[in-house]
């Protein structure tokens, strides 16, 4: 029985796209129903908080580009304790909170992490989702897989300020997939990956977070990473 659940979940890995290490031992619940919906809701569908492309698979070329921006300009240059495995962590705790922010409509907690811009654009276009849709954000840590740092770009003044300094930013671009309950949903299933993989179509598959931090490196500048770009969606919504 054991070897036959561990193929179940190497089968829902390959399916899902969810990374293995997020299963953990859960208590089976006493009605063994997988859920599903006999209809696609629009309620399911994640209206778009912000004009940002929809990034989902990494690109070969930005990984190395990424790495090599990572050793030969930041580290040496503006932040010698830079590491995109390091970013990659502290990202996935940010888009946690502004998930749970999000979800409860209250952004006050999160107003200090994105920029005035990004700030006003969300605020605006969060106040017309429905109750339905702000919960479809409510993401836990364990339920964000398969997060990666999508391409690293940086930006320097072509004039010098008044003190012959020039202005440096690094903007980082985060993706991450995700799934609302979804060692929850592999207990309801009893662990079976096809009726996960339809359980989870049923639902739009799999949530996208497209996630953009901006930091200015410009010398004198005392600043952290803050969001000036982020969007959900469903990978099968229309």
């Amino acid at each position: 029985m054991k070897s036959i659940l561990h193929q179940n979940v190497k089968n829902l890995t390959k399916l899902s796209g969810v990374n293995p290490s997020t299963f953990k031992r859960h208590t089976l619940p006493s009605v063994m129903t997988c859920r599903g919906y006999n209809q696609y809701s629009s309620d399911l569908i994640i209206p778009e908080l912000m004009e940002f492309p929809q990034l989902y698979m990494p690109k070969i070329t930005n990984l190395i580009r990424n790495r090599y921006l990572a050793a030969t300009l930041i580290r040496p240059y503006f932040d010698k304790d830079f590491t995109i495995g390091q970013f990659n962590s502290e990202a996935k705790l940010a888009a946690h909170q502004v998930s749970q922010s999000l979800a409860a409509g209250d952004l006050s907690a999160i107003e200090d992490s994105l920029t005035p811009t990004c700030f006003s654009t969300v605020s605006k276009n969060l106040s017309l989702f429905s109750m339905k849709q702000r919960a479809e954000l409510d993401l836990q840590l364990d339920d964000i897989s398969n997060h990666y740092l999508y391409q690293i770009g940086i930006m320097m003044d072509d004039q010098p300020d008044e003190f012959g300094n020039y202005g440096r930013q690094v903007e980082c671009t985060w993706v991450a997939q995700a799934f609302k309950d979804f060692l929850s949903l592999v207990d309801e299933c009893g662990g079976n990956p096809m009726d996960v993989k339809r359980a989870m179509d049923a639902q739009g598959g799999l949530t996208v977070l497209n996630f953009r931090f901006i930091r200015d490196y410009s010398k004198n500048v005392e600043d952290s990473w803050t969001i000036n770009a982020l969007n959900y969606y469903k990978v099968l919504q229309p």
